[in-house]
């Protein structure tokens, strides 16, 4: 494999979906809404998406990413930002079988690691915790105050593409 290829290397867990009072007690916690939809898959570009990524007060940013799954909890990203005007273009090559997927994204610090938490509104009951990683065996230390119901590390049934399709989290 080319060790120049920019690798994306990360667990993942299927948590209880907080309370908004547990989220205002996150230290260093940023919070960003997230619009994505899945564009039809080429030849060399398996899963490709378009983002929408800010706040109302700060403003959006816009990326085009196509992933391709290497091995257990790795993938080769490639991601670069675009215009409003051409994650507009893009939208027109939608996936039509996968609707768009919402959420809200909490960043937030726990022992020096950042956690990505992603809040969607198609679950009322559960929510997703990511940690990105420079190895996969990388010792993680888990936010002690969530509850954790089922590490999803590696498996695919649960990646954003397969929300887009099924529009809802199951155990």
């Amino acid at each position: 494999m080319n060790s120049n290829l920019p690798m994306e290397i990360e667990r993942k867990y299927i948590i209880l979906k907080p309370s908004e009072e547990l989220i205002h007690q996150f230290e260093q916690c940023q919070r960003s809404y997230i619009f994505q939809a899945y564009l039809k898959p080429e030849k060399n570009a398996p899963c490709r998406r378009v983002r929408k990524r800010g706040t109302d007060n700060e403003g959006f940013k816009y990326y085009y990413t196509e992933k391709t799954d290497v091995s257990f909890g790795e993938r080769i990203e490639i991601e670069r930002e675009i215009s409003e005007q051409e994650f507009l273009t893009l939208l027109n090559e939608k996936d039509e079988s996968r609707e768009p997927i919402e959420k809200e994204r909490i960043c937030f610090k726990y022992f020096s690691q950042l956690f990505e938490l992603d809040i969607y509104p198609f679950s009322e009951k559960y929510a997703t915790l990511e940690i990105e990683l420079d190895d996969i065996n990388q010792s993680v230390t888990l936010p002690d105050f969530l509850e954790f119901v089922k590490d999803i590390t590696g498996d695919n049934s649960y990646n954003n593409y397969q929300l887009a399709k099924k529009r809802k989290i199951e155990i």
